[in-house]
């Protein structure tokens, strides 16, 4: 736990304009390979997501859509 409070001892500064901040960028000795695990295990979840999601719309979308021959009279 010490080694993740550590790398997340960085510099961060804030770019802004006359409106509020407009950038943040981090500068410092950061773990790159830490950071890379935890982008591809974010992008991995909001891909599962997307996919889990999607199943269900379509699944309801099959239990709810009206049967042929129902409604036409």
């Amino acid at each position: 736990m010490g080694n993740f409070l550590n790398g997340l001892l960085m510099n961060a500064g804030v770019i802004g304009g006359a409106d509020g901040p407009t950038a943040v960028f981090v500068a410092g000795e950061g773990d790159l390979f830490h950071a890379l695990t935890l982008l591809w295990q974010g992008m991995t979840g909001i891909f599962v997501v997307m996919i889990v999601i999607s199943l269900i719309v379509y699944l309801l979308s099959k239990i709810t859509s009206p049967k042929k021959g129902e409604g036409e009279e």
